[in-house]
């Protein structure tokens, strides 16, 4: 499967999650967006089980592939030196575990991911064909 299809796999899925927690922690918080340690923020949603079970099932290099998007698309940094980049999220997240876990701890991954997506495809780089290892835009 191209990766692109993997990504929106996991944007969909991501988007999911993030509309049910966008719609029940204002009920659930009286002073939402701030939440109290002592509040309860109810059960997760069932796509948030989903979608842990669609990354856990990804090779590392793909899960490595989503979250270099996530972190390009929350602006972490820029397109000016991709591959160096994407080389130290990979140093960063060896394994599959903490990755995932990172992504998922992130209520709006899908607008990151998609984000990250989008400033690619600004750049002219096709995800799918893209080697990460000699990635580089000029300004």
């Amino acid at each position: 499967m191209k990766f692109s299809k993997t990504a929106a796999r996991v944007i969909t899925l991501a988007g999911q999650v993030q509309d049910y927690w966008n719609t029940e922690l204002p009920k659930r918080h009286p002073s939402y967006p701030i939440i109290s340690p002592e509040e309860d923020s109810g059960p997760p949603p069932p796509q948030q089980a989903k979608l842990k079970e669609l990354l856990a099932s990804l090779s590392i290099e793909e899960i490595q592939k989503l979250i270099f998007l996530m972190y390009l698309g929350r602006g972490d940094f820029g397109t000016n030196d991709l591959a160096t980049h994407y080389e130290a999220v990979k140093k960063r997240f060896r394994k599959p575990e903490q990755a995932i876990s990172q992504m998922t701890g992130k209520v709006p991954l899908a607008d990151y991911l998609a984000d990250g997506m989008a400033e690619l495809s600004k750049h002219g780089l096709d995800v799918d064909n893209l080697t990460f290892t000699s990635a580089r835009v000029d300004k």
